[in-house]
């Protein structure tokens, strides 16, 4: 049945009209979406950053504490601390708290230098077997990790077989690597690790990113 003119025009401006409800309704779903992310937002900044205060102000009273706690055991036990960290433990051993100062690597220009010196030495060496097992392990020890950094522990390594190898060049290589250590401070650090009620021992979640949502709460410890 074809419509008459004015049927088309109702039929339209009903369609029109329709749209604009839904335009409408769409536009207040969304600003009510907008002031709804707006407080969580706020909410969310002012809960995490009034966490963040307090969780900043009892790290600084922990390691002063701390440091207390360790000038008394270097006294009480005629030691000097040398150490990047201290554990202290419950009595009854069920609670350990560490506290300490990670540190990265880091080395100067001179340390490629002395790596040269190094590979230079091996490159003069006689080729036989024990010849080729050393340039294995000094290369295997002179090989960086996937940030491209020397590790202090291998050259400590290095050292002594370079003390026992006694070639000068290799000493002198050796030597340019130790002395251009440059290890550089990361962060403060707190673990703490206690047995539950179970004596099942676990690990303090003590960062958002380490606590799984989905989680129960831990038992408290012994």
């Amino acid at each position: 049945m074809k419509l008459t003119p004015e049927q088309e025009q109702e039929i339209a401006e009903r369609y029109l009209a329709k749209q604009a409800k839904e335009a409408k309704k769409k536009d207040a779903e969304k600003a009510n979406y907008e002031k709804r992310k707006e407080r969580f937002v706020i909410s969310t900044f002012n809960r995490l950053n009034k966490l963040s205060a307090q969780m900043y102000a009892l790290k600084n009273r922990l390691f002063e504490e701390a440091a207390e706690l360790i000038d008394s055991k270097n006294e009480l036990y005629k030691v000097k601390s040398a150490r990047r960290s201290d554990t202290f433990t419950s009595i009854d051993g069920n609670i350990s708290i560490k506290l300490g100062n990670r540190m990265n690597e880091g080395w100067s220009d001179e340390a490629e230098i002395g790596i040269q010196k190094v590979k230079q030495y091996l490159e003069s060496l006689s080729k036989d077997e024990e010849t080729s097992m050393l340039v294995s392990t000094v290369m295997g020890l002179l090989a960086k990790d996937n940030k491209g950094t020397l590790k202090a522990s291998k050259v400590l390594e290095l050292k002594r077989i370079a003390s026992k190898n006694r070639n000068p060049l290799f000493l002198e290589g050796i030597e340019l690597i130790s002395n251009s250590y440059r290890p550089k401070p990361s962060c403060d650090f707190i673990e703490v690790r206690y047995k539950d009620a179970r004596g099942v021992e676990r690990s303090l979640p003590l960062s958002m990113a380490a606590m799984d949502i989905k989680e129960e709460p831990k038992e408290d410890a012994k």
